[in-house]
């Protein structure tokens, strides 16, 4: 073999190795240092560190009505979260909790999951293949999922940090083709945030959130946070199952044009990780037009671990 094909074969695969290179570790490589910043960022909440003699966080009576919210008792990490707590909330928040099995548990700082699924971009396009591999801190606020796709070869971090939201895709690890970021992301990455929650309801006593009852089965519950306040409707059943969580503090881009999204998360079955009982299986549904259709289809949520500090591993 001759010196000019030794040569030509070399280069092909210095190129093949650099593009393997970078398909493997670029935007993984942002994601993890995303959550170095997160966890760099100062506390964005004070916690009561008052207590009664049973472990309650003391609230005064000024505290506990709020055009009729009630606040969450939020501790700092490290302290368990007890039935006289829960007892405090509105009946169906307080279904919940139970149903969860979050008494006894400590509170967190962070956590972390993996979600299985397939996704797509609109009722007619075809659907992908989808792994999130995500981080989420409680004290500031942030998450950073880490997103791949195999059927097309695409990359991408949806991420909130100090208050400011950005979704990041990149074909083949390399073109940029969706990057979208400003104040409409700022505020549906809070509201995602906190949809996350349900994946690991010990995470809502580590975070100011208020709650209402809206219905027999049903509680709004809200955040407030870098100067916005984003707000919900759970569903559960008779249990305290989840059924369903929908916003309308969300937005969605179509062609280029940002829509106010009335945004659902329908769920369904149940498992145990972590201590707790989460759901099995979730979808995600866009109403932007009065025709609302699934775009995601979650039906592998595992892998959750109480104050991680990275990304979970590949599954």
């Amino acid at each position: 073999m001759n010196t000019r094909i030794l040569l030509l074969i070399a280069f092909v695969i210095s190129v093949s190795t650099f593009f393997m290179v970078s398909w493997l570790g670029t935007l993984e490589r942002q994601a993890r240092a995303d959550i170095s910043r997160a966890r760099a960022l100062p506390s964005a909440f004070r916690y009561n560190t008052q207590s009664s003699a049973d472990g309650t966080v003391v609230r005064t009576a000024m505290e506990m009505a709020y055009n009729g919210w009630v606040p969450m008792p939020v501790g700092a990490p490290g302290s368990p979260v007890t039935d006289a707590e829960i007892e405090t909330l509105p009946e169906p928040a307080q279904r919940y909790f139970r149903y969860a099995k979050v008494a006894g548990i400590p509170r967190i700082s962070s956590f972390s999951l993996i979600m299985e699924g397939r996704i797509r971009n609109s009722p007619t396009d075809p659907w992908m293949p989808l792994v999130m591999r995500q981080y989420n801190r409680m004290d500031n606020p942030a998450r950073v999922v880490f997103l791949t796709s195999t059927k097309p070869p695409m990359k991408g971090i949806d991420s909130f940090l100090d208050g400011k939201g950005r979704m990041l895709i990149k074909a083949m690890n390399l073109i940029k083709v969706v990057d979208f970021r400003g104040p409409e992301m700022d505020v549906s990455s809070l509201v995602t945030f906190l949809n996350d929650l349900t994946l690991c309801p010990v995470a809502y006593f580590s975070l100011p959130v208020r709650w209402r009852q809206s219905g027999p089965d049903s509680v709004e519950l809200s955040l407030t946070h870098a100067g916005m306040t984003v707000s919900a409707v759970m569903t559960v059943d008779v249990k305290g199952r989840p059924v369903n969580w929908q916003t309308e503090d969300r937005y969605v881009e179509v062609k280029g044009q940002l829509f106010k999204d009335r945004w659902s998360t329908p769920f369904k079955g149940e498992q145990e990780l972590a201590g707790m009982i989460i759901p099995e299986k979730g979808v995600g549904v866009h109403d932007y037009n009065g025709t609302p259709y699934v775009y995601v289809e979650l039906d592998r949520i595992h892998s959750l671990a109480l104050n991680a500090t990275d990304l979970p591993r590949r599954p």
